[in-house]
């Protein structure tokens, strides 16, 4: 073979090379981040692509192996992309959700609690949620005949300031209606708890319930209530060990919450952007 036709073998074996690695997977993505894939829209450049998937032109070069930034329409094209973790941004009085949950069923009824038609800020994380519907339904298999306990305002789908709230804003937070005799309406709080009219074995349940969970932070409740469940934990010898939290600051009385409970629940591990 002639030094001709070995520079033109050459180049076809080169030629061959570059193009089948021109949509090669980047090599090593940054930690937090995976491997995308995408095809260049008509009319798009590569720059385009990159403001599109949030990334650098040279970048997507150097991962796709790219000799210039021209590029046509149906190429496949890989990028690295942050990994989307949902959780809680920030704190519970400044922050944002990321891939919020909403709690509320369709028709509003969930097992053992219900959800106002018409409320829309019911979105937390995936945490809360799975916590509040875990109580909700121990609360209904330990009291099938009880009425369901009302759920309230967690956050919005994003987070960030709800309403009148001074927290709520990261999809830690949940309101639960009391359990009184006679009961509140559907979905609404309707009804002050006082010593007489609040069912304490029946709010026992719920309360006892969010205690066992290591990530619950506080519940705040009116001193009626906490005075009410304290006497009722009192006199059961086999819940008195449930007394410090009467005392540890887990239970927190007040004058706001007359006609439900508050529960905001901890930053769950390995959440680096929630803030207790």
């Amino acid at each position: 073979m002639t030094v001709q036709g070995i520079s033109a073998t050459l180049a076809l074996v080169l030629s061959a090379a570059l193009a089948s690695t021109a949509g090669a997977a980047p090599r090593t993505c940054p930690k937090g981040t995976k491997t995308r894939q995408t095809n260049v829209q008509k009319g798009e450049t590569l720059a385009t692509v990159a403001e599109r998937t949030k990334v650098k032109v040279a970048d997507l070069r150097r991962w796709n192996r790219l000799a210039s930034e021209s590029v046509r329409k149906g190429q496949n094209l890989r990028y690295c992309a942050p990994v989307f973790t949902p959780g809680s941004v920030g704190s519970c009085n400044g922050g944002g959700l990321r891939g919020g949950v909403n709690i509320a069923p369709k028709d509003g009824r969930g097992k053992g609690f219900v959800v106002s038609p018409g409320r829309k800020t019911t979105f937390g994380t995936p945490a809360t949620v799975r916590h509040i519907r875990q109580c909700m339904a121990q609360y209904q298999k330990a009291h099938p005949k009880a009425p369901p306990v009302n759920v309230g305002d967690l956050s919005a789908r994003d987070g960030g300031h709800l309403g009148s709230h001074a927290s709520h804003q990261s999809g830690r937070d949940v309101d639960l209606g009391f359990v009184t005799k006679p009961p509140q309406s559907r979905g609404v709080f309707d009804r002050e708890a006082t010593s007489t009219n609040l069912d304490a074995p029946r709010e026992w349940t719920v309360v006892q319930c969010l205690l066992a969970n290591h990530d619950t932070k506080f519940i705040f409740m009116s001193w009626t209530v906490v005075n009410t469940l304290k006497a009722f934990v009192a006199k059961r010898p086999a819940l008195r060990r449930y007394l410090k939290f009467f005392g540890n600051g887990v239970i927190q009385g007040d004058t706001e919450h007359l006609t439900h409970l508050h529960v905001r629940f901890r930053c769950t591990k390995g959440d680096r952007m929630c803030r207790d």
